[in-house]
């Protein structure tokens, strides 16, 4: 339903990465990653409860920054998703966020990112992939290329 993970296991220091775009004036769109620096509740609540947010970094510009101590860091609140079918109308809730300690290169294409581990493997045919996850560090000492065979790895 509209991209939303249908399970989200998220702590403090996770990385994330936004799934929708939210403010795409200030780069909070589908792609921008950061990490989980806290959680809001309403008042009573407790987790497995839905937050009113989870404060988030980023690693890249995202306009006002929620407090002078962490730039960056911009509430993500949970959005409802509706879709309708034969069946009727339903309804789902969830923060627009994804796990992302690891991201494939379609996604990260457009990104630059600080150290990137790319793990071609067997199934990397395209040489123009293959470009797009070369380039997304700026030095050569942030990057480490690596090629999964399927009896072995090679570095």
């Amino acid at each position: 339903m509209g991209g939303l993970e249908p399970v989200l296991y998220l702590a403090k220091g996770a990385r994330v990465m936004l799934t929708m775009n939210i403010w795409a004036n200030v780069g909070l769109c589908n792609g921008a990653l950061g990490t989980v620096k806290n959680f809001v509740y309403a008042e009573g609540q407790v987790p497995p409860t839905l937050p009113i947010s989870v404060l988030v970094q980023f690693d890249e510009g995202c306009g006002p920054s929620l407090c002078t101590s962490i730039p960056r860091c911009v509430p993500v609140s949970p959005i409802t998703v509706t879709s309708e079918s034969l069946a009727g109308k339903c309804e789902r809730q969830q923060l627009p966020l994804k796990i992302a300690w690891a991201i494939t290169i379609h996604k990260s294409q457009g990104l630059t990112l600080k150290k990137a581990w790319v793990d071609l493997g067997d199934s990397e045919k395209s040489l123009g992939m293959t470009y797009v996850a070369l380039s997304r560090v700026k030095k050569l000492q942030d990057f480490v290329v690596t090629k999964t065979t399927s009896s072995k790895r090679v570095y």
